[in-house]
């Protein structure tokens, strides 16, 4: 043992020791960017000087180089030394004005500003020579080499001829102190592993915006009416968080949803893959806006899990009130909102015939054109801080088999990874690690890092302890949500259940059952061709908002369609066969009734109805043969008779819901035939 005093502190070290190693063991802090403990010390960055007293003699050394002696006096910061380091610190700043790790240590030693022009700013080596040693020493390959003197050296291959163990080595990577050893022009370290990043991150948009346009595809296909083999509702069925809710709320097992056992497999293996490969709004949302982290409250992420949970609650309380915060709903709805109007207004052959839909029609575009603003602000903002669907899958991510992986060892806190994540993911202040509820794994991060740190290996443990965690606060949270929304529907604010059934639904659709599964999709009104399905705004109710309802002044329900409950994932419209809805009741959607005061006695309607519904009858107080529904009959309120019937001020025949039908003013007889 060597005993030495260092800063007034004696210490007992081992003979073979540097300086260096000695303030390290002391927990002493020597600035250094050209030294590691395991390559063989070169004293290039002169960063480590110390002011050294021994025999007498008073001198100031780097202290990587320098090996220790019995009763050596080392003195870390004296006015000598911190001069030489500052003077050390603005050489290498100015050669490397750009580089943050060079920032930072200049930045230590209180040097804000580099002295001396650069004629190339880009630099990025430091001629520290560390990937030379760590070729030599660790690798054993003797490849690279200094060449060249003064503003010419540079690190590179004999004759600068690629060799082909730079390949697949990549040991030197890990000692480079600022990330140049990548961008050397002759080895090109580093290039299969970028290659192989840049490949997955190529595949990954390939497949990210071939389910965009399959999406879009299906969307054509069903505002055009054209359904093809391929069910059209099929990114609905892949979605667990329908999957859960739906059959959760309506107490039944929905065998729709049998598809999106495959996401959670995917989402368990690879993480939060839905969010950055499959999800086409996610696709839309990558299209614009500032990645990196710009909102000021982060913190708002946790909100998701909020949202998440109370849907879950209401769900277990029968009620999917707000499932419209769903992604693809949201997505569905929007596309909808805007061009089926314009398909049908391209359509007709009169264009004079077109009437614009209402406020209540593009209002179901409101949350998608919201996610198209906030998107401003941040990419993906939608997705880190509101979507209910990647919370979900975030929180499966957790468990992921293969996450994102930073080698601390090899990062030299560039930030490029930061700069480059969609998702805001990676955190600066936690080593630039990502939470894997966060991480959408789109690959992004892996080629731009100098350092080939960034690795997505398998078998990783853990994903807790991350700064957007949900705690106690978001426990509460839900709570409090949750209970606010039971006790509306529980007592019946704004009369909830009376205006559920002022309301017409889509053919089959009970009342009971139908807002325990009806997930806010309103791909029935997308596909229905008649325009007989609309969206709901707040007269069935706040907890109805954006489900579908009928309104037979709009359009009717046409008799040889089943496409509404072909196209509803979670059967809230059942399935009926063609046969089935033509030959007995449907669910008692509606009622029609004939005002006989403005009935002009056309009995179009009569001949109209594919239900055969009306009969003649003569009305006390009123001349003529009218027609009227038979009280017998299998009317289920298609509209049909409203729609033949002549235009005037106030319709001869009106629908209502079943059950909700006024008494007749009239007294009257069946007509019969002389």
């Amino acid at each position: 043992m060597v005993n030495l005093t260092i800063n007034g502190e004696k210490l007992a070290v081992a003979e073979n020791s540097t300086v260096l190693e000695a303030a390290q063991q002391a927990g002493i802090h020597i600035p250094t960017m050209c030294s590691h403990k395991d390559l063989t010390p070169y004293g290039a960055c002169r960063l480590c000087v110390v002011e050294v007293k021994r025999n007498g003699r008073t001198v100031v050394t780097t202290s990587c180089n320098t090996p220790v002696e019995e009763g050596m006096d080392v003195t870390t910061e004296t006015e000598e030394v911190n001069a030489t380091r500052k003077t050390m610190a603005n050489l290498l700043y100015s050669r490397c004005p750009e580089v943050p790790a060079i920032q930072r240590m200049a930045a230590s030693v209180g040097l804000l500003q580099p002295s001396f022009e650069n004629a190339n700013p880009k630099e990025d080596c430091i001629l520290c020579g560390m990937c030379v040693r760590a070729c030599d020493d660790i690798a054993q390959e003797h490849v690279l080499g200094f060449v060249g003197r003064g503003m010419d050296r540079k690190v590179t291959t004999a004759f600068d001829v690629r060799q082909e163990v730079c390949d697949t080595c990549n040991k030197c990577v890990t000692y480079c102190p600022t990330g140049a050893i990548t961008h050397l022009e002759a080895p090109k370290i580093g290039l299969g592993f970028k290659k192989k990043a840049h490949t997955w991150k190529v595949a990954r948009v390939i497949f990210q915006y071939t389910t965009l346009l399959v999406f879009l595809g299906l969307m054509a296909a069903t505002l055009f009416n054209v359904l093809q083999p391929l069910t059209v509702n099929i990114f609905s069925r892949l979605n667990p968080l329908q999957a859960l809710v739906a059959p959760l709320a309506g107490r039944d097992l929905i065998t729709n949803y049998i598809p999106a056992l495959l996401t959670v497999v995917l989402t368990i293996v690879f993480g939060r893959v839905w969010c950055g490969w499959f999800c086409p709004l996610g696709a839309v949302f990558e299209l614009f806006g500032r990645k990196d982290r710009h909102f000021k409250w982060q913190n708002m992420r946790k909100l998701k899990y909020v949202i998440l949970a109370v849907i879950v609650v209401m769900a277990a309380f029968g009620g999917l009130a707000f499932m419209w915060f769903e992604p693809i709903t949201v997505f569905i709805r929007g596309l909808t909102a805007i061009f089926k109007p314009l398909i049908q207004y391209v359509q007709l052959d009169k264009k004079k015939d077109f009437i614009m839909p209402g406020f209540q029609w593009f209002a179901i575009a409101i949350p998608f054109v919201f996610a198209l603003l906030v998107n401003i602000i941040e990419k993906r903002f939608w997705c880190r801080y509101l979507c209910p669907l990647g919370a979900l899958v975030g929180l499966g991510s957790k468990f992921s088999w293969i996450k994102r992986f930073v080698n601390q060892d090899s990062c030299v806190k560039c930030g490029e990874c930061a700069t480059h994540c969609p998702m805001g993911a990676i955190s600066p202040e936690n080593d630039f690690k990502s939470d894997p509820a966060e991480c959408i794994m789109c690959m992004d991060c892996a080629e731009p890092c100098p350092k080939l740190a960034i690795t997505f290996p398998k078998g990783q443990l853990g994903g807790w302890g991350y700064e957007f965690d949900p705690g106690r606060r978001e426990a509460l949270g839900t709570i409090g949500a949750s209970a606010v929304a039971v006790g509306l529907l529980s007592l019946d604010v704004g009369n909830v259940q009376a205006a559920k059934k002022s309301v017409l639904r889509p053919p089959g659709a009970y009342y009971n059952d139908f807002l325990s599964k009806c997930i806010r999709c309103d791909q029935c009104i997308e596909v229905c061709p008649t325009h007989y399905i609309q969206p709901a705004a707040f007269e069935a109710g706040w907890d109805s908002l954006y489900t579908p309802i009928v309104d037979p002044f709009v359009g009717y329900c046409t008799y040889d369609c089943t496409l509404c409950g072909q196209i509803c994932p979670s059967h809230a419209i059942p399935l009926l066969t063609l046969e089935e809805k033509q030959n007995y009741s449907i669910g008692g959607v509606g009622w029609a009734q004939v005002n006989f005061d403005t009935c002009i006695r056309c009995m179009t309607c009569l001949d109209e109805c594919p239900y055969k519904c009306f009969e003649e009858v003569e009305v006390e107080g009123h001349k003529g043969v009218f027609p009227r529904v038979r009280d017998d009959a299998n009317c289920v309120g298609c509209g049909v008779c409203v729609d033949v019937c002549p235009k005037q001020e106030v319709k001869a025949v009106v629908v209502f819901p079943y059950g909700k039908v006024p008494e007749e003013k009239y007294k009257f007889t069946k007509y019969t035939k002389a």
